[in-house]
């Protein structure tokens, strides 16, 4: 190993800091809680102080070639700023490159998380071989990233590709990014925790207080593991009806797709869940 890198992926729930080599070769991976509530000053030191730690592991091994960093949000590229993070409260118009930059005394790259993931697949991934590709990302928030001609394709103004903000449902909640009924408010961790709490706080789900109760990590990845196969059930009896119609008649493929979502909303709002 001669040359080594350093990319960062800056989310709302979770910090991860890894080495790779020039083949993108995992060499360590560094996964830290993103403490967005004692302020950005305390998330930055702690992604700083791992990139260190990191760089000085390895420094006798091989040369650091750069260090690049997925932010979520809007960011300008030209001036290292991000514009505006819904995950990330009280970071908007803020400084982030030249903060980092300061800490670690070296250059470093900005990129929209999305957006890096999605080169990543381009690299290495499931988008090796393809000039043009999109990819969805799903976490905290939703995101996306599109390739055109083998480049990231940012836009007219770095907004290229934001999927989770497109509005799905017009009269919805509000979003962070002020919009109403982003695909971000159903299809995100962070959704799927707050329609859950709703459900438990009103009384309109009994089963989901129940699971809360009986899981003292109840997160979005445990509402997934408890709902998921009442969810499979639920629309294989909407399937098994569908084909057992009396007089059967040919369903589309975006009337398929209207059904399975029509069948997805009735369960959930079986759940107590409310859009």
């Amino acid at each position: 190993m001669s040359n080594l890198s350093i990319g960062v992926d800056l989310g709302g729930t979770n910090l991860r800091i890894a080495a790779v080599d020039d083949q993108g070769i995992l060499i360590e991976k560094v996964t830290l809680g993103t403490k967005v509530a004692l302020g950005r000053d305390h998330v930055l030191n702690d992604m700083c102080d791992a990139i260190k730690r990191l760089s000085e592991k390895y420094h006798t091994r091989a040369s650091l070639c750069g260090i690049g960093i997925g932010v979520p949000g809007i960011i300008d590229l030209e001036t290292g700023m991000v514009r505006e993070s819904p995950n990330l409260p009280g970071w908007s118009d803020y400084p982030v490159r030249d903060e980092i930059e300061k800490r670690l005394g070296t250059r470093v790259i900005l990129e929209n998380d999305a957006n890096a993931a999605a080169f990543g697949e381009k690299w290495l991934g499931a988008g090796r071989g393809v000039n043009d590709m999109a990819m969805l990302t799903l976490g905290t928030g939703v995101g996306g990233g599109i390739v055109l001609a083998g480049h990231i394709w940012h836009g007219m103004n770095g907004m290229a590709g934001e999927f989770g903000h497109m509005t799905v449902e017009p009269e919805g909640v509000r979003c962070g990014c002020g919009n109403l009924g982003c695909v971000e408010q159903y299809a995100s961790a962070s959704a799927v925790m707050r329609m859950a709490k709703e459900a438990i706080a009103s009384g309109r789900s009994t089963t989901l207080a129940h699971a809360a109760s009986t899981d003292a990590e109840f997160s979005a990845k445990a509402v997934s593991a408890w709902s998921m196969p009442r969810l499979l059930r639920h629309f294989t009896q909407e399937s098994r009806a569908l084909r057992h119609r009396s007089n059967p008649v040919p369903v589309s493929t975006p009337s398929l797709r209207a059904l399975c979502w029509a069948a997805m909303r009735d369960y959930l709002a079986r759940l107590g869940c409310r859009w």
